[in-house]
């Protein structure tokens, strides 16, 4: 097994985007998908990304430097920490996720190399 970050990346915001009814239904949607992770022993931890707060920092030959993100249409929304035999399935477990169904996204699949880089 090995480690992936999969990255959301989405136009726009489920919490504000989708009407009441929408949000409840992507609610209910993501819990199952997230659930049946947790019972395959795929997840290892996930979370949405809060916007307001979010800074960059970045080093140029004037130093270090911090401040807002860019604006841009897509923000990352979130990440998944998951385990995977190969990419392949973890881009299977990506293409599963239901917010494909509600939000303009796109999930980035990484392997995570592990410490010691073996």
């Amino acid at each position: 097994m090995k480690d992936y970050l999969l990255i959301i990346k989405t136009e726009g915001c489920v919490w504000t985007d989708l009407s009441p009814e929408q949000l409840q239904k992507h609610m209910e949607n993501g819990g199952a998908y997230i659930g049946n992770l947790m019972k395959s022993g795929k997840l290892k931890v996930a979370n949405p990304i809060e916007k307001s707060g979010s800074r960059i920092v970045t080093k140029n030959n004037e130093g270090l430097k911090d401040g807002p993100f860019n604006e841009s249409k897509e923000v990352v929304a979130g990440f998944f920490h998951i385990t995977a035999n190969n990419v392949d399935e973890a881009v299977q477990i990506a293409k599963e996720n239901p917010i494909f169904n509600d939000i303009t996204t796109k999930i980035e699949v990484h392997p995570l190399m592990p410490i010691g880089g073996n």
